[in-house]
């Protein structure tokens, strides 16, 4: 039954011991960067690892990478003199085989004859083991496989190959499914206007990260994967945090990157830090937000004023001051507002006012669209009112019958001035080629 591998195929085996015969290393963390996405529920964490090597093989464990994809893991060696050879998982599938893969077995034939060694797997079928000699044990011919991880608990590690002993550097890459970021913010409306923001940090993943540098990317990733959505395992981060320094954003290809700093992302968790707090003097408007599909809307009370920082696209909760305390009177959406730059923000419906959205024209070619667009504000009330209309579009304006005062490639504004009993009409159209 025992077949020792023919030297015509050693080179074969070289290669199997060059992936399964090693020496344990050991690894200490000493930098981390994790890389958090506010379209897409994935992190992206880097960390610089310390390996203590021995001359040749090693294997290194990476235990916290057990249950994640390994194709999407990559390792680079920083310094030279260390070469890697490849990340390996054990126990992806459960089984008790795949859970052992480079570790010491033992084997009982029916025969009777027990064969011992490095188990490496299967080859053509036939269980593959390296002890004294190379094996192929066709697996009908097992009576018990004897080996250290009977549960198939998954586990990885990668083999790196250094010249000579040492402590070598390694950049390893790697991503956790369903952590994101989102922005927060909440607005006191006095006789001022307070803004406070919050960049909230989402981690319903095990993983946990301390003193980590934290990058977050704000546009659309796209990914060729759905990734699953977990349970809600979220805790309230504990109040007082300490706030951070989101700077930038800087414009890196089609994104946005803000800089959060050093952080700790805990486990099973949501964390709220505070990053922008200023006060404003605000001009109080009406404001109707239009779209592409048309219908009617409300026009709603809103108050403007300029921004001392960028801020992130995300959610404002309006509150009013009021001497009994801060009345919340509604949530709305801002898109991405750079620095400088006007916010409006709606706070209450005006009942008195009615917009409408009618689409003239649509067309639709490869990579192409068309709008023709019809905007109708409508003065029910007894006085006059300045009405801000914002358009929500992709592409750019063709041509339109009042001058936008603002424009962006996702909205256009426009100012119309309504009287009592008056309806006034906008008409343009915009293309977007993509």
């Amino acid at each position: 039954m025992k077949k020792k591998i023919l030297a015509g195929i050693a080179g074969v085996l070289i290669v199997i011991l060059a992936v399964f015969s090693f020496h344990t290393g050991e690894a200490s963390r000493s930098e981390t960067t994790v890389v958090l996405y506010n379209s897409a529920k994935i992190g992206v964490v880097e960390r610089v690892m310390s390996f203590e090597l021995k001359e040749g093989m090693n294997d290194v464990p990476l235990n916290e990478l057990a249950g994640l994809n390994i194709a999407e893991v990559t390792l680079r060696p920083l310094d030279p003199g260390v070469e890697v050879l490849g990340v390996f998982s054990r126990g992806q599938g459960g089984d008790v085989y795949s859970s052992n893969i480079g570790s010491e077995v033992e084997v009982k034939l029916r025969s009777g004859e027990t064969v011992m060694g490095r188990f490496l797997g299967f080859k053509n079928g036939n269980i593959a083991i390296e002890g004294d000699g190379y094996y192929l044990i066709n697996p009908g011919e097992v009576a018990y496989f004897k080996a250290k991880n009977l549960e198939g608990k998954a586990s990885v590690y990668a083999v790196l190959q250094a010249g000579k002993a040492g402590k070598y550097n390694v950049s390893v890459t790697y991503r956790v499914a369903n952590m994101s970021w989102e922005s927060r913010y909440k607005l006191y409306v006095g006789d001022n206007a307070t803004l406070y923001g919050y960049i909230v940090l989402n981690n319903p993943t095990a993983q946990e990260f301390r003193d980590a540098k934290v990058l977050l990317v704000a546009g659309d990733v796209q990914l060729y994967q759905n990734l699953p959505q977990p349970r809600v395992l979220y805790s309230i981060a504990e109040k007082g945090a300490e706030s951070v320094n989101a700077g930038g954003p800087e414009k890196v290809e089609a994104f946005y990157l803000y800089k959060l700093g050093i952080a700790d992302i805990n486990p099973a968790s949501t964390m709220m830090y505070p990053y922008i707090n200023f006060e404003a003097p605000f001009k109080r408007e009406y404001l109707y937000e239009s779209w592409p599909y048309g219908g009617e809307g409300p026009v709603y009370e809103s108050i403007s004023f300029k921004t001392e920082k960028v801020l992130p696209a995300g959610i404002v909760e309006v509150y009013r001051k009021t001497d009994d305390g801060a009345l919340l009177i509604g949530e709305r959406v801002i898109d991405h507002t750079p620095k400088g730059d006007t916010l409006r923000i709606g706070i209450g419906r005006d009942y008195d006012l009615q917009g409408s959205t009618t689409v003239l024209q649509e067309k639709h070619g490869d990579h192409y669209a068309y709008y023709k667009i019809k905007v109708t504000i409508e003065n029910l009330g007894n006085e006059s009112r300045t009405v801000i209309v914002r358009h929500h579009k992709l592409g750019r304006i063709l041509s339109s019958s009042v001058e936008p005062i603002d424009e962006t490639q996702g909205y256009v504004e426009f100012r119309v001035t309504v009287n009592p009993g008056e309806k006034k009409e906008i008409v343009f159209d915009y293309e977007n080629r993509y």
